[in-house]
């Protein structure tokens, strides 16, 4: 089992990173979020995500990725709430929202479905295939986790978002018994969350953290970081096989 107390159904941009801090604050710690995937590098995501995706030991793969969490938000953990009330049955749920489903479209446009804006088709196409040069390893199929959990491609300019996003509100209210679970917007602040999971509430303001601005500043690193590792792989294969032409080329060909 887990050992997750708390799971969180929302989809990203919800107010994950703001509920993450907030159950760690309140002793829930650690809490898994989507960042953790990036800082914790020596879980192999992209390895367990990818049996995920096979369906392959998904119970297993789930507890090597999930595994010392005392709660859980966000992508990619959200998509498997059912899983994990099975794996771990004393659990609460909280299901983060947004004041409308058009205020999370517009939050999810701006940043992790951002290439849903793209004007045509090839400007999309462009956006996937610099996602997957430089995104970390397991960010692809990710997105393809999201595909199939959702059945709509979020960043297909086709896709209605916003029936996507209330699609998902509906499913987690029909399959979560309403004794475990707690619709929860962040502007609520502490005292819904702190009497539904049984804590005192805390004297310190509720946690606010990853704006649009902080998103897109964090988004742009990791492009770079990307850019320039697959800038340097491709430097290094191109001074290979000019040193190769220069040394054996010539004897190839007489």
């Amino acid at each position: 089992m887990s050992g997750l107390q708390v799971i969180g159904a929302g989809l990203g941009r919800t107010g994950t990173l703001s509920m993450k801090k907030a159950l760690e604050e309140l002793g829930f710690n650690p809490c898994h979020h989507m960042e953790e995937t990036f800082s914790h590098p020596e879980r192999n995501h992209k390895h367990h995500f990818t049996c995920i995706l096979a369906n392959e030991n998904v119970i297993e793969h789930l507890e090597a990725v999930f595994g010392g969490y005392k709660a859980m938000v966000d992508y990619p953990g959200c998509m498997f709430y059912e899983d994990f009330m099975k794996m771990n049955p004393d659990a609460k749920v909280i299901l983060t929202v947004r004041d409308t489903p058009e205020a999370w479209v517009k939050s999810v446009e701006n940043t992790i479905f951002s290439h849903h804006t793209a004007s045509n088709r090839l400007l999309w196409n462009f956006g996937k295939v610099i996602m997957k040069l430089a995104a970390p390893a397991h960010i692809p199929t990710v997105m393809e986790l999201i595909t199939r959990t959702h059945g709509v491609d979020p960043i297909d300019p086709k896709t209605d978002l916003a029936q996507m996003y209330t699609d998902w509100v509906n499913r987690v209210k029909e399959t979560v018994p309403a004794e475990k679970l707690l619709v929860f917007n962040v502007k609520q602040g502490w005292k819904p969350l702190c009497d539904f999971l049984g804590v005192p509430v805390p004297d310190t303001p509720f946690p606010r953290a990853n704006n649009t601005e902080t998103y897109r500043s964090m988004e742009t690193w990791q492009l770079k970081r990307g850019l320039l590792k697959y800038a340097v792989y491709v430097g290094l294969m191109s001074a290979g096989a000019y040193y190769s032409l220069m040394k054996f080329g010539s004897s190839v060909w007489e």
